[in-house]
């Protein structure tokens, strides 16, 4: 690209009263003692300085030998008299391709760079050049006058169209820059939160496994009184619990930001979301001795969505701003409608949020800073996961506050169900019981894990068989059908797949229910566990709850 300065410096060569100023310019931009122009005359067959630049040099003949020999070569290099300088002067020349036009550097050579730009843009100056002597040889010929002009004219707006294409050139390129600092600056911020993330992550997971840890040592080391032995499984219980919403955490916010989730679209009342929300965040609220009060529309206000990611919006937006509130803090939810939206506003007196800070609650992994009595963490994924769900539903959520020491106040806006249509009743919560005991056989490669499982199912009458590898488990299978295969993905030797797949082949395990039981939770995961012949797909840590409630059904089925 030819630099802006030089493209200036040749349009002023292109006129003569400017001439002589332009060949200083370019001599300091070069970094020469003293540049001349020669152009050819052709009616005399020899090269004369340019008009506006002096018309005499000592030692003539020495210099039209020198620009005849540049003009045949294309270049040349010799020593040379100049105009004020006794002594002569390194001189280097350079002739255009029409060999009409030429440029001498006294002095020094210029860098290669600057000899090449100047190359490109001397054609141009030797049409202009041209155009001046053949107006000064056919003075009285208008056409050739008027020719020239127009030639001129067209070299004029050609280097005006070439000067105004550099400067959208260096535009663009400023743009460009500012654009890179920008994503470098958002590079870093990203990867600053990142590394504050996993600090923080191993943070939360440590937190639930030192009192697990103690549990477990209580439990070795001597006589447990059944008091303590209840309240010993009900903090490992509890604690486990929080660090599976943990990890659940972490996958919903995959899920849901991927677009990976589907959503299922049935009539709620928002009321009946409110108060499924309200008592999940209950515990928590209580813990911290909050008071949390409603507002309810009088009017029945429906919405169309997944009830189950509805009350997990708000029970997030509820615990968030619990965890933000000091102890005895005030909660408010607030449940409006007016033709088009129904809107919910959860409001508290507690931290506030700092203006620096608002403007990024929803992004993921971002956290304010926690209250000096905060007891509860988090992975700064909750509101992330509230604005990826309340997108989804066709709806917004928006933060504001006062400050920090302001509290905060949370809206949400949900399009507004049209038509008076019933609501799908609540199911009631709880499970049947097994109908009978059933022969299950455990496969996972984690003996804990398996033994601690086949322990669970037998104390609630299942006849219980444990493998540790696959091969172990098909032998099993062959020798005695069960009638539940509770099988993990991650195996060994032979992964559950295969597993499954020759479990499957074997004519008398035809009748067997095939449950994989697996840390891969992905929707991907469950089709190809499907496709290898599993019945249902569970994902580690397995609910207790629900794994009975499971067995129950394929007891009442297999009957």
């Amino acid at each position: 690209m030819i630099p802006f300065e030089l493209v200036s410096i040749f349009i002023d060569l292109q006129g003569p009263d400017e001439r002589l100023a332009a060949t200083d310019r370019l001599a300091r931009y070069a970094g020469v003692a003293q540049v001349l122009v020669f152009s050819k005359d052709a009616e005399l067959g020899i090269f004369l300085p340019a008009l506006g630049l002096p018309q005499t040099l000592r030692c003539g003949r020495r210099w039209q030998a020198f620009l005849q020999h540049c003009a045949d070569a294309g270049n040349a290099h010799s020593s040379l008299p100049s105009a004020g300088n006794e002594s002569d002067l390194p001189a280097w020349g350079h002739c255009d391709s029409t060999g009409t036009a030429i440029v001498v550097f006294l002095g020094t050579q210029p860098e290669a760079p600057v000899r090449a730009a100047i190359a490109a843009l001397l054609p141009l100056l030797s049409a202009k050049l041209a155009g001046e002597r053949s107006e000064l040889a056919a003075a009285g010929l208008a056409a050739a006058a008027r020719d020239s002009n127009r030639r001129a004219s067209q070299l004029n707006n050609a280097l005006d169209a070439s000067r105004r294409e550099l400067q959208a050139a260096y535009q663009l390129v400023e743009n460009e820059l500012v654009s890179r600092r920008e994503a470098e600056a958002r590079l870093r911020d990203t990867d600053r939160r990142k590394d504050e993330f996993l600090a923080m992550l191993a943070h939360e997971l440590r937190n639930p496994l030192a009192p697990i840890g103690m549990a477990a040592q209580i439990l070795r080391v001597g006589t447990v009184t059944p008091a303590r032995l209840k309240q010993t499984c009900e903090i490992i219980d509890r604690q486990i619990g929080h660090m599976t919403s943990l990890l659940d955490d972490l996958l919903d916010v995959s899920r849901v930001t991927g677009g990976l989730v589907a959503l299922a679209q049935e009539r709620h009342e928002m009321g009946g979301i409110v108060r499924d929300a309200v008592e999940q965040a209950r515990p928590l609220v209580d813990m911290r001795r909050q008071r949390l009060s409603l507002t309810l529309s009088a009017q029945a206000a429906q919405v169309v969505g997944d009830g189950t990611r509805l009350v997990q919006i708000l029970t997030n937006l509820l615990n968030n701003a619990s965890k933000y509130t000091p102890q005895g803090g005030v909660i408010e939810l607030e449940l409006t409608q007016d033709a088009t939206m129904v809107h919910i506003v959860v409001r508290d007196n507690g931290i506030g949020i700092d203006a620096a800070l608002l403007p990024h609650v929803f992004d993921l992994f971002v956290q304010g800073e926690r209250s000096p009595d905060r007891a509860q963490g988090g992975l700064g994924l909750g509101l992330a996961l509230v604005r990826a769900l309340v997108e989804r539903h066709g709806g917004s959520v928006s933060a504001a506050s006062r400050g920090p020491g302001s509290g905060s106040e949370f809206t949400l806006r949900l399009p507004l169900a049209q038509g008076a249509e019933p609501v799908p009743a609540a199911r009631e919560p709880g499970g049947a019981a097994c109908e009978r005991g059933m022969d299950i056989l455990i496969v996972d490669d984690n003996a804990d894990a398996a033994d601690m499982l086949s322990m669970f199912l037998s104390t609630v009458g299942h006849q219980l068989r444990v493998a540790y590898e696959g091969s172990s488990a098909l032998a099993l299978a062959a020798q005695a059908p069960p009638d539940i295969l509770l099988l993990d993905i991650g195996l060994p030797d032979i992964d559950g797949y295969e597993v499954a797949r020759q479990v499957r082949a074997l004519p008398q395990a035809a009748h067997a229910t095939l449950i994989a039981l697996t840390g891969y939770g992905q929707p991907a995961d469950r089709e190809r566990s499907i496709a290898a012949g599993f019945n249902h797909h569970l994902t580690k840590p397995v609910d207790a709850a629900a794994l009975l409630r499971l067995l129950a059904t394929v007891s009442k089925q297999t009957a």
